[in-house]
């Protein structure tokens, strides 16, 4: 009885034993499929040759879908090659400026200088934009910037340092004119400008008469109080201006002292120096020292 129990245990666990053998088998040869499978797709030519035509026709049938009409097909160099130019700018701005409109071109021309900081061509323009905006301060420093960065001797120089000279004077008649204004806004002028008058002299000069009168309800005045300062600008062969020689201005028949004096006259000559030509001119009429009148004429 105990044999056959013993040789039952043994049949029990050889069994069991098979079993485990079995499945440990079958769980192998699954792998072995799974690992099979997958590196035959890796290591297989034919299908690498497959993915990459596809990835080939794909980026192909991309770059030639059809481009809506009126559009361009836009690539970085052709957008570069398409961007405004400085000189390019430079063009627009002169046309804006020619049509007056002077806002549009200041900001054409910065992007002319930002395109191209050191081109000279771009600041001259710069400067008369300035000049034709009736902003000579800022016409003055774009003309010192100029000056600054250009060749000592150049022709760009010159033209630089007499268009400062032209805008400083400018400046100047500006800084007078104010005054003007806050004098007479303080103090009644007593005398004023009535007329001018100028004339070509035979011998290459020029005359000026310039009219003054007394203002209405003013009456004894001092002649002797009565003060005329006058400058001529002449400009020399090389477009430089430059101040005349000083010439004295005179009455005709003394200053006028009151109203019923009516218009009394200042006379000058101007004989310019050889191989220059006459500018302008800057008038000023004071009494008891205060700016009672003024009159200018262009040095452009």
């Amino acid at each position: 009885m105990t044999e056959k129990k013993s040789r039952s245990w043994i049949w029990a666990a050889t069994l069991l034993v098979a079993i485990q053998i079995f499945v440990l088998v079958g769980l192998w040869q699954l792998r072995q499929g799974e690992s099979h499978s997958s590196s035959s797709w890796d290591l297989d030519p034919q299908a690498a040759q497959r993915e990459a035509a596809e990835e080939r026709e794909s980026r192909e049938a991309l770059s030639n879908l059809p481009v809506p009409k009126g559009t361009v097909r836009l690539t970085v160099s052709a957008a570069q090659a398409a961007a405004p130019q400085a000189e390019d700018l430079l063009e627009q701005a002169k046309d804006l400026q020619n049509r007056g409109q002077f806002d549009l071109a200041e900001k054409v021309i910065a992007q002319a200088q930002a395109k191209d900081t050191a081109n000279p061509r771009i600041r001259i323009a710069a400067a008369l934009l300035a000049e034709a905006r009736q902003d000579p301060g800022t016409a003055l420093q774009r003309w010192k910037d100029l000056i600054r960065m250009s060749e000592e001797g150049g022709a760009i120089r010159r033209l630089a340092l007499a268009r400062s000279r032209v805008m400083e004077e400018r400046v100047r008649l500006d800084q007078v004119a104010r005054a003007r204004e806050d004098s007479l806004a303080k103090s009644p002028r007593k005398l004023a400008l009535a007329g001018l008058e100028e004339k070509n002299m035979e011998v290459g000069g020029r005359s000026f008469l310039w009219k003054v009168r007394a203002v209405g309800g003013t009456a004894g005045l001092d002649a002797r109080q009565v003060t005329v300062r006058l400058a001529f600008y002449e400009r020399g062969s090389d477009g430089v201006l430059k101040k005349s020689d000083p010439v004295s201005p005179r009455w005709e028949k003394g200053p006028p002292q009151g109203e019923r004096d009516g218009v009394r006259a200042v006379v000058a000559e101007l004989r310019p120096s050889v191989g220059s030509a006459y500018a302008g001119y800057v008038w000023q009429l004071f009494y008891q020292g205060e700016l009672q009148d003024e009159s200018t004429r262009s040095f452009a």
